[in-house]
């Protein structure tokens, strides 16, 4: 059914050049349309320093890198493109009115069999983004770096097809993805839901003066950090007994954090101060003298080395 598909991604930042990366990889022919030329510029840059990476680690061949490089092409008119993609992947910038114009203009230039996937994190696209043709509308969440992370969110609209939900998760498994679907939309999805309410909590607590970052980071990478590489919390709480977690949790849940405003304490405090993390140099951590793209290179060398012992188990 794919052999021949032909794909567009939309907007050439690290999340859009990395999808197209992986599916060049994979052997498909993609255009990777932006606007901006210079963009497009630094996309071909940094696939080239990815695959690099993807050499290094043992991951990709030197002929995979080149046979990638022949398979994107770099498009700044989105109706050279458009009208020839059996699939679409926009990952453009996370604004309503981006969003809007960008589908309105695949709307009109796309096969009316063609599947319009969006990569957002938290919009709602199918009330900001309407199509035509809403049964072939889905949202397809990638993780940084999509070439690496396995797991794809999958969120259908009320009006998706189970015909475009199929072909979507077939064509994601078919290239190595994980799809976890979710039966319509709801803020932050699965992974970004149970991150907010996580880092709600251990901001919550380092602002109580209970525990320092550094050592809820270390609570954490020293033991859900190495469970959850092979069993989730629900399979974690089979394992230990629900009316053992049930009772535990009627104490701790009085005590966690409820706040309901935008963001946490901690977050609003870092975001005053101008204190960003790693792109500002300064987060809850101090990145004075680090190399941001270094910084992030070893980062998904770590990533690649954990992916490469989970599928050992």
């Amino acid at each position: 059914m794919f052999e021949n598909w032909k794909l567009l991604v939309v907007g050439a930042g690290v999340m859009g050049s990395g999808i197209a990366q992986l599916y060049a990889c994979k052997g498909f022919q993609v255009a990777l349309y932006d606007k901006f030329p210079e963009q497009l510029d630094r996309a071909k840059q940094l696939i080239a320093n990815n695959m690099e990476n993807l050499i290094k680690e043992g991951l990709a061949a030197q002929e995979e890198a080149e046979r990638t490089k022949t398979l994107i092409s770099y498009e700044t008119e989105l109706e050279k493109c458009a009208p020839q993609a059996d699939l679409v992947l926009e990952s453009v910038f996370e604004n309503a009115d981006v969003k809007r114009e960008t589908f309105a203009q695949l709307d009109k230039l796309c096969a009316s069999d063609c599947i319009l996937c969006s990569n957002t994190s938290a919009s709602n696209i199918f009330e900001i983004a309407p199509v035509s043709h809403p049964e072939r509308q889905i949202i397809t969440h990638y993780f940084n770096p999509p070439f690496i992370m396995d797991l794809v969110e999958v969120v259908m609209g009320p009006k998706t097809s189970d015909e475009t939900l199929d072909k979507v998760k077939s064509f994601l498994i078919r290239v190595g993805k994980e799809p976890a679907v979710l039966k319509e939309y709801i803020p932050g999805f699965i992974v970004n839901r149970i991150a907010t309410a996580i880092t709600r909590e251990a901001g919550y607590m380092v602002t109580q003066g209970w525990v320092s970052a550094q050592d809820i980071d270390s609570a954490i990478r020293n033991t859900s950090g190495i469970r959850y590489a092979f069993e989730g919390p629900m399979a974690l709480y089979d394992i230990v007994g629900w009316d053992l977690t049930t009772s535990v949790s009627v104490g701790v849940h009085k005590s966690l954090c409820n706040d309901t405003e935008i963001g946490n304490s901690l977050g609003k405090e870092l975001v005053a101060k101008g204190e960003l993390g790693l792109k500002s140099g300064k987060g809850v951590f101090d990145y004075a003298g680090v190399d941001p793209q270094q910084f992030m290179n070893e980062r998904a060398a770590k990533i690649i080395k954990m992916v490469k012992a989970i599928k050992e188990l």
